[in-house]
């Protein structure tokens, strides 16, 4: 019986060419913290939507154990309102850059696209930020810029103060209609410029904010 031959010896092979055989390292998984966690639960909640992100589909998109994810989240409950809190921090992101250098009606026209626009590229989160926030307090800290952007608007178009509220709720009720309405595909069969109607909405939403401050 031949020896069992080593497999990390140097060998000659017949050709004459020195030939090293080692065994090659196993791969290792990216070592997991909770911002890789959550970005993977955006990615389950863009692809399944909110309502299905569980913790089995997320530590299957993890190719981990779901006792892992207990190490960087509490449970289900605090992991969907974190995304909810990145959600609507996001939406404050783009609605900050796109209120720069307007105000008044031009302002709440400008903010009434964005709103639009981030709702048409993250339909699921747009989704997930207008649920009842399960963590309200760091919820409306993290919508600080969308509030303060819409108030500066509505403030801008000659408002009191005590009319910044209700005027601003009362105008993102009038947009968030046609948004959510368009995201979950209700409009799927309108042959209508889609377009066109949203600026019917705006205009709408807009002349009463201006009304309100001018007869209020």
């Amino acid at each position: 019986m031949s020896p069992t031959r080593n497999p990390f010896v140097v060998r000659r092979e017949p050709s004459g060419r020195r030939h090293e055989v080692t065994s090659a390292p196993e791969a290792r998984r990216p070592r997991l913290d909770q911002g890789a966690v959550l970005q993977a639960a955006e990615n389950v909640v863009d692809r399944e939507g909110y309502d299905a992100l569980t913790m089995t589909l997320l530590a299957a998109e993890l190719d981990t154990r779901v006792s892992s994810l207990y190490n960087h989240v509490a449970n289900l409950e605090d992991l969907r309102a974190l995304v909810q809190v990145r959600a609507m921090r996001l939406l404050g992101e783009h609605v900050r850059r796109a209120a720069m250098g307007h105000s008044g009606a031009d302002g709440l026209r400008v903010l009434s696209h964005e709103l639009r626009a981030f709702a048409r590229s993250h339909p699921q989160r747009y989704a997930a930020i207008t649920r009842p926030p399960i963590d309200p307090e760091a919820f409306f800290a993290a919508a600080a810029d969308t509030i303060e952007a819409l108030a500066v608007m509505v403030r801008s178009a000659g408002l009191p103060e005590e009319r910044l509220l209700p005027t601003g709720m009362a105008v993102f009720a009038a947009l968030h209609g046609f948004v959510s309405l368009e995201v979950a595909g209700y409009f799927g069969g309108v042959e209508d410029d889609l377009d066109a109607v949203y600026e019917m909405v705006i205009r709408g939403a807009v002349t009463a904010a201006v009304l309100e401050a001018t007869h209020g």
